[in-house]
């Protein structure tokens, strides 16, 4: 039988394991990606060191989500009905940053970047945080 410090255990673990997983799958995501903004269009090595802080901030807003769709929960398994919880929020969550920054002029695109129609945000952005915290979360289960 698991005691409340084994399953303390595991839990620590699902979540290092996912902020490691996270961390790298975002930053790979946005160093690809960073070429259809036009703050960070560059060479590959730049865009590497450039996204760093970027991937970071996405790994800890992944590790929010996953909270928000119970994840951190005793049972806080990846069952289908969590990961597309968490597949929807991210969605949500990047449009309504997408649109925030963009009216702010934090980032801007460049022609590369795909925008979807009436939501007026890019492509790139929005399946990233619909698809990396889905993955991220399925890679880290227990």
């Amino acid at each position: 039988m698991a005691t409340p410090m084994t399953r303390s255990r595991a839990q620590a673990g699902m979540v290092g394991r996912l902020v490691v997983v996270a961390f790298v799958l975002h930053w790979a995501w946005e160093a690809t990606h960073a070429v259809a903004f036009a703050e960070s269009a560059g060479p590959f090595l730049f865009r590497l060191r450039h996204c760093l802080p970027m991937a970071a901030t996405d790994a800890v807003w992944t590790l929010g989500l996953w909270a928000l769709v119970g994840g951190l929960s005793a049972s806080g398994r990846p069952t289908p009905r969590r990961l597309v919880a968490l597949g929807i929020l991210g969605a949500l969550t990047a449009i309504l940053l997408e649109r925030s920054a963009l009216a702010e002029h934090r980032w801007t695109y460049n022609a590369l970047m795909p925008v979807l129609p009436v939501l007026g945000v890019g492509l790139w952005p929005v399946l990233q945080m619909t698809a990396v915290p889905v993955v991220s979360a399925w890679l880290s289960r227990r």
